[in-house]
Order: structure tokens, then C-alpha cells, then sequence
């Protein structure tokens, strides 16, 4: 039954994508470059085009004339507690990825398709787990510790790319609730997007691909609306599937964002501002604290903003002083444990003129637990983590990005202070310092 609701889900998302295709006139004659994005991220925080291997002695080359474009990083996030937590320790955990971008356009002379695939193979542990006992990871690159598949999907741009179609298996989070400032960070508390939702949302997916349907609209330049369906199943994400457990079982996970865009085309200021707002249905069961009764159906809002305040430098450099937040509301809290997440900071891109690819960035995430939740742990019911009551859980993290060789690979020193780790205050707020590593092969 829930895999019929899905696969009817994505065909009806589909059909709408269709219908509304079709009511688009052969009079519409901007040029498709005119609706592509110029600055589609206030801050390039991820690996720009160099590599550290060159052109792989001329395949690169090769492979992109071809209509392929490769990409293959290593990320390694090195982390300790010199105090606090349960205990004092280091842990490193690492990323390799390689993704495909095949343009079809090149390849097939199919004008605006492409298809999309990734590949991992993560290592290493968790210092929360291992060392701290917090909830918010330290450390944004451990999550599926082995080989596997990440993403594959395929994605049509139509009508000098106002309206986009993917479908295939991709992550709710290469979309929705998503700004470039995050992915500044190595705290899952801001990397890539706010943790809030992971943990009020079984079928909200980060960086693991599951079957999806996307549309996304844009209604004018400086505007997008856009709604996806997805298997929110989360027993396909075990390990030992590696990325291809390919059921459709279900229950269905669906968002829609509606986001705004101020400055950032040609001729505007170099004032760039994003601000979005969104929402999920997950129809997964949940689990009343108090009673212990289940409940089928959850949903919640968010809203989020990035915004240049003082640009630095000529136009085009994306150097400049930002800010950025965001809140997380998940309404009932009878059955979801974070009803409440927000996340607010400042980042500056190029604040010297001698390190214009550099970033700094200062952030504050915060997480607050139901209430219905604490009266659980207070009358027994549920067992509290670390023998208190979950209350808040905060993180305070101070980072800077040192861009070398134009982005071949970077060097980024971290500064953590995690208040009230795990929840419950019976944990010492431990310090941690650390260091996170980039390699754009």
C-alpha cells in the first residue's frame, strides 16, 4: 500500500511538471542564459575548479570534452577534547568521493538533460559517540562509514531553465533547507544544513540517495518554488546495503521550499541575500512519549537567510561580510524530540586582501527538547541518556579556511564549546579543537 502511495505520488508530481510544461508558449525567447543563476552561492565554501593532480595527465581534459565532468575530494575532520565530555580523546573520520556529471546535451544532443552520479567511501569515527556524548556530531563528514552509492539521478531544465525536472535517488538536503554559508563549517550543527531536522523527521535523507521526484519552478529570476517526494524509508540506509537497496517501500517524505532572491544578477549590488521558507510531511510512524502509542504523520516549517552586509573587492569575487540564520519548528512535540532548532552567524570570504580565497566564520546552533519528552525521562518512561533530562543542547564553533593553490586543497583550524552536552547538563561542556582537510584532486 505505502509503496503504491509512492510511486502514485511521483507520477502525479510528474504529470503536474508536464502539464504546466505544456502550457508554456513557443513566444517565449530569452535566451537560456539569461535564467541561469550567476552567483547561485553567496560564498564558494565548496572545492573550486582546481586540482591538486592537474588535468590527470590529459584525461580531465579529455573527459570534459566529452561532455563529462569528474570531481574527486577528500575531506578529513580531525578532532579532540582536551576536557568535558565522558572522556578525553582524538578521532579523525574521512571522506573520499568521486561524482560524474554527464551533460546530454554534449553527449546525446538532448538540449538542457544531464544525470548525475556519486560515489564514497568514508572511515574513521566519532569523536561525539566515542569521547563527548553530545547530540549535535562534531564532526559533519562521519555518517555511512563504508563504500557506497550516493546519488544517480537524471535532471531536465526546460524552457530556458524556469522550470526543472529530476528523478532518480538523491538526498532531501541537495535541495531544501540549504545555504552556501553552511557547508563553511565542520559542526553538523551548520554542515550542510540545520541538524534539527534529522532528528524530528525519520525521512529526511543527507548525503544518501533514496528514490525521488523533484519539480522546481521559477516564476521570475530572483524567485524559485520547488516540491519533491521521496521513499522516506530509513532501513535502506544500513551499511550493508551500500546506497542500493532499491524498495520502494515507503512511508512518503515530501517537501516544498519557496525562496527569494535579492541582488546577485548582473548589474545589481554585490549585497547578496537568499531567503527561504519550507515545509515537510513525513507519514512515518511515530512514537507518543507519555503514552506510548503510535502515530502515523508529522510535519514542521523552516525558514532560513544568508546576506552580504559589507562586499569586499571588485565585482565577481564573492569576497565579503555576511550573515545567516535559521529556525527549525516541529509542532508536536508529543512525538517529536527537537521542536525547536535555530542556527545564527556571521562568515567573511576574502577579509584580506593578501588571502582573498580564505573564509572565516563564526556560528551559534542551538536545539531544545520537547517537553513532553522530559516528562517521559522525569516519570521513567524513558530511559534519559547520561541518567539526567534532556533539556537544550548548543554549539559554539569558530573555524577558518586557509584556500590554497587557487582551491586545490584547503586547511581549515576548528574551535568548538559545546554547552550542555547531550542535553542533560550532567555532562561537562568540553572544548574541542580540531582541524578539517581538503583535497580537490
Amino acid at each position: 500500500m505505502r509503496s503504491g502511495l509512492f510511486l502514485l505520488a511521483l507520477v502525479l508530481l510528474l504529470i503536474c511538471a508536464a502539464a504546466f510544461a505544456q502550457q508554456k508558449t513557443s513566444n517565449d525567447t530569452n535566451s537560456s542564459d539569461s535564467y541561469k543563476d550567476p552567483a547561485a552561492r553567496v560564498f564558494d565554501l565548496v572545492l573550486p575548479s582546481a586540482h591538486l593532480l592537474g588535468d590527470w595527465g590529459g584525461l580531465r581534459s579529455k573527459l570534459e570534452e566529452s561532455g563529462i565532468t569528474p570531481r574527486w575530494i577528500l575531506i578529513s575532520d580531525l578532532a579532540g577534547n582536551p576536557s568535558g565530555g565522558r572522556s578525553q580523546g582524538a578521532t579523525q573520520p574521512s571522506s573520499t568521493e568521486l561524482s560524474l556529471y554527464f551533460d546530454l546535451n554534449r553527449i546525446a544532443g538532448l538540449k538542457g538533460g544531464s544525470v548525475f552520479a556519486s560515489f564514497s567511501q568514508r572511515w574513521g569515527k566519532r569523536l561525539s559517540s566515542e569521547h563527548i556524548g553530545n547530540i549535535i556530531s562534531t564532526q559533519q563528514i562521519y555518517g555511512f562509514q563504508t563504500f557506497r552509492v550516493i546519488d544517480v539521478s537524471y535532471q531536465q531544465k526546460l524552457f530556458n531553465d524556469r522550470l526543472e525536472l529530476r528523478l532518480g535517488r538523491f538526498a532531501a538536503t541537495d535541495d531544501f533547507l540549504n545555504s552556501p554559508y553552511n557547508y563553511g563549517f565542520m559542526s553538523n550543527a551548520f554542515c550542510g544544513s540545520p541538524f534539527g531536522i534529522l532528528l524530528v523527521a525519520p525521512g529526511m535523507t543527507a548525503y544518501t540517495g533514496t528514490w525521488a521526484a523533484l519539480v522546481k519552478v521559477k516564476p521570475t529570476r530572483r524567485s524559485h518554488v520547488m516540491t519533491a517526494v521521496y521513499n522516506g524509508d530509513p532501513a535502506i540506509r544500513a551499511n550493508k546495503y551500500h546506497g542500493v537497496n532499491f524498495s520502494m517501500r515507503g512511508p512518503i517524505f515530501a517537501m516544498g521550499e519557496i525562496g527569494y532572491r535579492i541582488n546577485g544578477l548582473p548589474g545589481d549590488s554585490q549585497r547578496l541575500g537568499n531567503y527561504k521558507v519550507g515545509g515537510w510531511y513525513d507519514d512515518a510512524k511515530l512514537t507518543d512519549f507519555e503514552s506510548g502509542a503510535s502515530k502515523r504523520g508529522s510535519w514542521g516549517l523552516y525558514g532560513l537567510f544568508d546576506q552580504v552586509l559589507v562586499p569586499f573587492g571588485s565585482p565577481g569575487s564573492n569576497r565579503g561580510f555576511g550573515v545567516f540564520g535559521s529556525v527549525t519548528v516541529a509542532p508536536d512535540s508529543r512525538v517529536q524530540q527537537l521542536p525547536l532548532y535555530f542556527t545564527a552567524g556571521v562568515s567573511a570570504r576574502g577579509l584580506f586582501d593578501a588571502r582573498p580565497r580564505d573564509v572565516v566564520s563564526f556560528g551559534v546552533g542551538s536545539g531544545h527538547f520537547s517537553k513532553e519528552l522530559k516528562r517521559a525521562q522525569q516519570n521513567g518512561r524513558l530511559v534519559p541518556p547520561e541518567g539526567g533530562v534532556q533539556d537544550h543542547e548548543t554549539v559554539v564553533e569558530l573555524t577558518y579556511r586557509f584556500d590554497l593553490r587557487k582551491g586545490a586543497y584547503f586547511i581549515q583550524p576548528d574551535f568548538q564549546y559545546i554547552i550542555s552536552p547531550g542535553g542533560t547538563g550532567r555532562l561537562n561542556n568540553p572544548l574541542v579543537f580540531g582541524a578539517q582537510f581538503g583535497i580537490n584532486f
